[in-house]
């Protein structure tokens, strides 16, 4: 028994050497180009089925809709990446997160104010409205935490 000890012992150190010898996998190979999906656990962006809602989808509609956002919006609410100017208007990405496209669209039409006290009365029209809509549409992101 007592030489099979030391045999024993030379063995295991002798596979603990060349373990630690050992390279690691390498990650498998991905294509240039292709983008990573989000962690499983990372929120999804509000989805709204915007042909059930009339919103039209369109390039153009969509950059007319950009448009009134600058002209109108951006001088409180963040527009692109950018942070709000006012801590009461959020940023456009996530406003269809705090209202629907149809009661925000609704609420406009009305001219009832949504969200700030201060809020603007702004007439677009029912063309404006839609392409606004399809501009928030396409932008729209789940707010984080920090913002």
């Amino acid at each position: 028994m007592r030489t099979t000890l030391p045999f024993l012992l030379a063995a295991a150190s002798l596979l603990v050497m060349s373990a630690c010898e050992q390279k690691p996998p390498e990650p498998p190979h991905v294509p240039a180009g292709t983008e990573t999906l989000p962690p499983l656990d990372a929120p999804a962006p509000p989805l709204f089925d915007a042909q059930a809602l009339g919103i039209p989808m369109d390039e153009a509609s969509i950059a007319d809709g950009e448009a009134i956002a600058q002209t109108q919006c951006a001088i409180c609410h963040g527009i692109g990446q950018d942070a709000s100017l006012r801590a009461d208007a959020p940023p456009l990405r996530y406003v269809l997160s705090l209202y629907s496209p149809e009661n925000l669209s609704e609420d406009f039409r009305a001219g009832i104010h949504v969200g700030h006290e201060t809020m603007p009365d702004f007439v677009f029209g029912d063309l404006g409205m839609d392409v606004l809509l399809a501009y928030l549409v396409s932008i729209q992101e789940t707010p984080t935490i920090e913002e």
